[in-house]
């Protein structure tokens, strides 16, 4: 399962940074507005994967 996030983090990382220099060579606003989308779904997934995990906590 480790691993798996670990995949995430990676592809998120690769993923911000891609567009973070795209957007410092090229000053397009589309590229903010692609790392906002990113953050928020890592951030969504996060949370419901979060909020599964302390449910199981919590009835075992």
């Amino acid at each position: 399962m480790f691993g798996f996030w670990r995949l995430w983090l990676l592809a998120t990382i690769l993923a911000i940074g891609w567009a973070l220099l795209c957007f410092a060579l090229t000053h397009d606003r589309r590229y903010l507005r692609r790392v906002l989308a990113i953050v928020r779904w890592s951030a969504g997934l996060l949370i419901i994967v979060a909020c599964f995990w302390l449910i199981f906590r919590l009835l075992r």
